[in-house]
Parts: structure tokens; C-alpha cells; sequence
């Protein structure tokens, strides 16, 4: 009977040491401590924010009879499937899923409040451009007082959810 070798686990904890050896860090071996440290402080520091989008989100765009914005998006929760990887590094990739949806989804709800308040580009270099490219339907920097109107008209209205 042939004897299975159970499968080979990746080690992402592992593989970073490895590559410390090649590029130290600061403060020796205190900084990965110090790292997993804030990385937690962090998390901690990004709950209230999530617990705060899932209340505004819902109350903020009701009152606005506008739709509020899709969380789902944002939170792919699925790196625990990927069978090789070990449970811890299972629940960091889960964390960094959290932390990075919190903070694109309270970007999205951001982006919709100025696209409702302040449709209006920056006048700026084009890296400005690039980083906010949620802004290329906003009227540009130089605008006459009647493309404000034309605007709300053509979007802010019809897009409003009048249903009570």
C-alpha cells in the first residue's frame, strides 16, 4: 500500500522570515512584533468606521431617497478556500479583505456624496485625474453657472428613488 504524503501547506509566515534575512527590517527581531502589533491596532482603529458605514449607509441614502451603496462589492471573502494555505494565513487574508473592503466601501459612499455635492473637477496635474477617476462624469474645473443646473437636472433627479 503506498503511503500519501498529506499536502504541502504554504507558509506565508515562513516565506517572509526567509526574505527578512535578505532585506532586514528596523529594531531586529522586536519590529515583526512590532508590525503584527499595529497591523491589529489597525483593525481595531477600522471597526468603528464599518460599524458607522453600516448605519450611515442605510440611513443617510433613505432620508436621501437615493440607493444606498452595495457593501458586496467589496468583501470577497473566499482566501480561506485556497486549501494550501495554513489557518493563520487564512485568517490574515481574511483580515486584509475586511480592511481593504472597509476602506473602498467608505470611499465608494464617499465618492457618491461628492458626486451629489460637488460634481466638480479639480483643476489639477494629470495624477489628480488618475487618482480620481470616480470624478470623469463631474463637470470640469471651468464651467459655466447654467452646466450646474443641465447637471442635476440630467442626473441627480433621475437617479433619486422617489419611492417612500
Amino acid at each position: 500500500m503506498k503511503s500519501e504524503n498529506p499536502p504541502q501547506k504554504a507558509n506565508i509566515d515562513q516565506c517572509i522570515r526567509n526574505l527578512n534575512k535578505l532585506h532586514k527590517q528596523r529594531l531586529g527581531f522586536i519590529g515583526p512584533f512590532i508590525g503584527m502589533l499595529l497591523i491589529l491596532l489597525f483593525g481595531i482603529a477600522l471597526l468603528p468606521l464599518y460599524l458607522f458605514l453600516l448605519f450611515f449607509n442605510v440611513v443617510y441614502f433613505w432620508i436621501r431617497r437615493q440607493k444606498n451603496i452595495d457593501p458586496k462589492p467589496y468583501f470577497n471573502y473566499d482566501r480561506h478556500n485556497i486549501a494550501h494555505l495554513r489557518f493563520a494565513d487564512k485568517v490574515w487574508c481574511e483580515y486584509c479583505e475586511w480592511a481593504n473592503g472597509t476602506l473602498q466601501w467608505a470611499l465608494a459612499i464617499t465618492n457618491e456624496i461628492e458626486r451629489r455635492y460637488c460634481p466638480i473637477k479639480n483643476q489639477c496635474d494629470p495624477h489628480c485625474e488618475k487618482a480620481k477617476n470616480w470624478r470623469e462624469e463631474f463637470l470640469n474645473y471651468e464651467h459655466k453657472p447654467e452646466d450646474i443646473d443641465r447637471y442635476y437636472q440630467d442626473r441627480y433627479l433621475q437617479e433619486s428613488n422617489l419611492d417612500d
